[in-house]
């Protein structure tokens, strides 16, 4: 998460664009953009993160290894974000972009599949990033962007927790 653009929201952050393009890559594509499958997207991005961090040839690629579990977190952070916004507009928005003509492509996601396992997953990782000793929490260096960062947290917390 970037600490000098203010943006709060990991969807904002270039980790979630990599993120989506992930997404739209493994799952959204094959799905024609007709919906969100909130197990299947957070093994398919699981699934990215263990293999990017993977050793290759007995070495890992950098001591970015430990760093899988805020990794991770940010993907299901991710998620929840994607989710929270689907109940709140009944879709989710995003562009992707096409390299052949570099142009943008607006896409609408208006279903979402999550079972009761994943909104629980998904409530907790929330809570736990929250606490000021998670990196997701404790790099927001100034304290008001600390506060925006849990309050942004929290409003993606209260919509998944009313499910």
């Amino acid at each position: 998460m970037n600490t000098t653009n203010n943006k709060i929201s990991v969807k904002e952050t270039a980790f979630g664009q990599d993120m989506l393009e992930v997404l739209i890559e493994k799952q959204l594509q094959q799905a024609k953009f007709r919906e969100l499958d909130v197990p299947q997207a957070i093994k398919t991005m699981k699934s990215h993160l263990v293999s990017k961090f993977a050793p290759q040839k007995g070495e890992y690629p950098s001591k970015l290894r430990f760093m899988y579990p805020t990794y991770f977190d940010s993907a299901r952070v991710l998620v929840a974000e994607y989710v929270a916004e689907f109940f709140l507009t009944g879709k989710i928005a995003f562009s992707e972009l096409n390299t052949n003509s570099w142009e943008y492509i607006d896409h609408e996601i208006r279903q979402i599949v999550l079972t009761e396992t994943e909104a629980d997953m998904l409530l907790r990782v929330l809570r736990k990033v929250q606490k000021p000793d998670h990196d997701m929490c404790s790099r927001w260096e100034n304290p008001a962007d600390r506060e925006r960062w849990k309050a942004h947290i929290q409003a993606v917390y209260n919509v998944i927790s009313q499910l």
